[in-house]
């Protein structure tokens, strides 16, 4: 049974996608953390396992969203509190 006071361990990149969250509002595309983060294309996994083991241990939140600007269904990443 998990409670509250759990420490969770975090990587350097991982601190950094929160930070970057963090920066912009509780509430990101993904897209854009892709487009900040990935400069080559074999590094776009990397970001996006990171992105899934932040969900995993419960620090954000990934939702499918209609984007204004295009119309499209597009990921937005929300920081949980």
């Amino acid at each position: 049974m998990r409670t509250q006071n759990v420490k969770i361990r975090l990587g350097e990149k991982e601190k950094e996608l929160i930070y970057f969250i963090e920066q912009h509002g509780k509430a990101v595309w993904k897209e854009d953390i892709i487009n900040n983060f990935v400069h080559a294309d074999k590094y776009y996994y990397v970001i996006k396992e990171r992105l899934i083991n932040l969900e995993k241990k419960g620090l954000i939140e990934m939702r499918e969203e209609i984007n204004p600007k295009t119309g499209r269904k597009k990921q937005k990443v929300y920081l949980k509190e």
